[in-house]
């Protein structure tokens, strides 16, 4: 996906001489049939947006995660957001609902692996199916990265504080704690939500792919904001357009930069919790 600015003959020599390791691959199906393409290597994760010429890369060690939009030549840092470091967003310590699986025995094969079936409750609720092998888990290499995104979760469950617990749907606020569970139980390979819709499907798994040494890096030139920053930007840029109105001078009001910010932590969310149903 990475653009080639560079000449033909110069781009052929610079990719011959480049390194490559050996990695893994998952190759799965969304909610919306799009194919997902997703590899990981030494602690590394990149991951396919929905949008042409966007992705995700994740360093698991240093705990750092990018958004890379190639259209706008930028990239949004969102470690603060995904690890939770992001002090004025912390919240409560109230109770939030703990999804559980209910073992239903043998599942059915998927991209060759064996699989089991269990039930995800949370309480009394219902919140879907999932379908997880253990061997996948062990033969893709795939406890490094289960760890590291228990951790998020378990950060984002602290950020999120009284008001998470209280206004989520009880399925989706307890979707993080399911991370725990893989780690138990194995990988999943297929999970159903409780409309009966297929959110995610693995269709292939390769462990020894193909990948060159600077697929996880950042592309060079490309400004690199954080959410404040952004936010930062935002603020000048409709100042800008208001003081070239008449009548329309003032900044915006707290309240409305709070609603902005708001909106944009929403559009956060809404991008990680397609992240996490990609790359279960």
């Amino acid at each position: 996906m990475k653009v080639v600015r560079t000449i033909l003959i110069t781009s052929c020599m610079t990719l011959a001489a480049m390194p490559v390791y050996s990695g893994t691959l998952i190759e799965s199906i969304d909610q919306e049939g799009e194919a997902v393409t997703t590899r990981f290597e030494g602690g590394m994760m990149r991951a396919d947006m929905p949008q042409p010429g966007s992705y995700m890369i994740f360093d698991l060690k240093k705990e750092k995660a990018y958004v890379v939009d190639e259209s706008e030549h930028m990239v949004m840092d969102l470690s603060a957001q995904m690890w939770g470091r992001n002090a004025d967003m912390a919240g409560g310590t109230a109770d939030r609902p703990e999804a559980r699986l209910v073992k239903q025995g043998k599942g059915p094969t998927i991209a060759g692996y064996p699989t089991v079936h269990y039930k995800v409750m949370v309480g009394d609720t219902f919140c879907g199916d999932e379908y997880l092998s253990s061997r996948a888990m062990s033969e893709a290499n795939m406890q490094e990265f289960g760890e590291a995104m228990s951790r998020m979760a378990q950060q984002q469950a602290q950020m999120a504080g009284d008001m998470g617990g209280m206004m989520q749907d009880p399925c989706v606020s307890a979707d993080r704690s399911l991370y725990e569970a893989y780690l138990k139980h194995g990988m999943p390979l297929r999970s159903v939500n409780k409309d009966g819709a297929v959110d995610n499907e693995v269709k292939r798994i390769q462990t020894d792919a193909s990948i060159s040494a600077d697929y996880f890096k950042l592309p060079k030139g490309y400004p690199v904001m954080t959410m404040d920053e952004m936010m930062q930007q935002q603020r000048m840029s409709s100042q800008r357009q208001m003081e070239n109105m008449p009548g329309m001078s003032d900044m915006p009001s707290n309240e409305e930069m709070m609603k902005m910010r708001k909106q944009l932590q929403e559009q956060i969310e809404e991008m990680q919790r397609e992240m996490e149903r990609r790359n279960q």
